[in-house]
């Protein structure tokens, strides 16, 4: 999309050009396209609402609380520390537990192993029967990380089958590792044999698979491939739920959500970070389908330390996980996480229908949306102010998508993290309160005063 310089706009879309090989007949991808005239949040429901009802396949309904292990424990696997955490975490709420990268061939760090997709024996002496046998008696899911479509130098496969790579044998490593030539028949069944081994041999119901380097050259046989691979794994095991996860967040798109059911949008886990990400991520994709974690006390990417209730509302806005250490929480915190997910687990069936509107703030430092249900008789409002407001008292925040004629009870969930501040006559901080939907759209909601880093959530239910 492209506006120039003399005022004439123009639409360009189509295949890239020269990554088809000559002499064969393809058709382009779908191109998907949707009209507003009222604004961003038509066009945000038409795409969350196409990708729900059309796009995404068998998406496990009721969504589990995810726990993954990546930043509690990176590399550094202990079989029996990963049962107390998985313990800990089932406490917590957590209904699925992940073994991220790390249990496969001598992968100690990022520079080797990848291609060797047998299972540890130093971590794992007796296989994964062990934690999975624990995670499933905590009545968890299990899953378990794969990232198949590369490889590292330093590793048996690539010793073996040097002439596997995409691309020049010269060429630049990316994170230290290649690409496989999926292309080559030989190279997609042994990821696919070495793959259904694991996933035929352990009780897991979810894979991670992840992508962490562009590709050495534009070739779509190379993506032809990686779709088949997919079909084939979907169809052998209908039971597993795929996770898109590319360099945290580079490969979402409708081709790969036709065989995946959720999406890593960034490697950060930082909240205030989250909510910008999310925010956008929402004008095309719905909650059900969107991973959001809490992530640790310190955020491991940006070195920010946020409030516990923050990071746990954050991801409570989409597909709720953690990816902390839990042996880290305090008393206080472990408590209001699990209060947290308890909220979540009570309002997921409606919230991962519900369609996700902008809400339009007057404050650069809130963002805010409200989720709709489905049948439109309630809706929650999340409104997160990221950093310090100019604003010395807090504007009423207009609500959207609501029916003006219909009467709604308003009432504030975390009326408790109210600061000692915050004095002025606001009724939402004792009160629930009866308001029309055309009040709450044309004056807004007057919010109780807040520090930064912090989240308001609002629920509403019509009468």
């Amino acid at each position: 999309a492209e506006e120039l310089a003399d005022g004439r706009r123009q639409l360009q879309f189509g295949h890239a050009k020269g990554t088809q090989s000559k002499g064969r007949n393809f058709s382009s991808a779908p191109l998907y396209a949707t009209f507003s005239a009222n604004g961003l949040n038509q066009i945000a429901v038409a795409f969350q609402q196409h990708a729900r009802k059309w796009i995404v396949p068998n998406t496990k309904l009721p969504r589990p609380v995810h726990y993954n292990c990546w930043e509690a424990v990176y590399f550094d696997h202990d079989i029996n520390e990963l049962k107390d955490i998985a313990s800990r975490a089932a406490a917590l709420g957590a209904e699925r537990f992940v073994l991220d990268d790390g249990w496969f061939g001598k992968r100690d760090d990022d520079t080797s192993s990848l291609g060797d997709w047998q299972i540890d024996p130093r971590k794992y002496p007796d296989g994964l029967t062990p934690l999975v046998a624990h995670v499933r008696s905590l009545d968890m899911e299990f899953g378990l990380w794969f990232e198949p479509e590369m490889v590292n130098a330093n590793s048996d496969l690539f010793r073996k089958h040097p002439d596997w790579i995409l691309g020049p044998a010269d060429q630049p490593r990316g994170r230290q590792q290649l690409v496989l030539d999926i292309r080559k028949k030989e190279v997609e069944d042994h990821l696919y044999n070495g793959i259904s081994e694991i996933l035929g041999a352990n009780e897991i119901s979810y894979v991670k698979w992840d992508h962490n380097r562009v590709l050495p050259i534009a070739d779509a046989a190379q993506t032809d491939a990686v779709y088949r691979l997919f079909d084939r794994l979907c169809e052998a095991f209908p039971q597993v739920e795929f996770e898109s996860c590319a360099s945290g967040g580079g490969r979402i798109d409708f081709g790969i959500l036709r065989r995946t059911q959720r999406v890593w949008l960034s490697d950060s886990n930082d909240a205030i970070e989250r909510q910008k990400i999310q925010h956008n991520a929402a004008l095309f994709l719905p909650a059900s389908i969107t991973g959001s974690h809490v992530g640790p006390h310190r955020c491991h990417t940006s070195g920010r330390t946020l409030d516990i209730r923050l990071r746990a509302w954050t991801a409570a806005q989409r597909h709720m996980g953690f990816e902390l250490d839990p042996r880290e929480l305090t008393e206080e915190e472990a408590g209001i996480l699990a209060e947290t997910t308890n909220w979540w687990k009570d309002n997921r069936d409606w919230m991962m229908n519900a369609d996700i509107l902008r809400l339009d703030t007057s404050d650069p430092a809130e963002i805010a949306e409200l989720h709709r249900s489905a049948s439109r008789d309630r809706f929650v409002v999340f409104s997160a102010l990221l950093s310090p407001s100019d604003q010395i008292v807090p504007h009423p925040l207009r609500l959207t998508g609501l029916d003006a004629d219909v009467r709604y009870c308003v009432s504030l969930k975390n009326r408790a993290d109210v600061a000692v501040l915050s004095r002025g006559d606001c009724a939402l901080k004792t009160v629930d309160l009866t308001l029309s939907g055309q009040y709450l759209m044309q004056h807004g909601l007057n919010l109780p005063w807040r520090f930064p880093e912090s989240m308001w959530v609002v629920e509403g239910q019509r009468l």
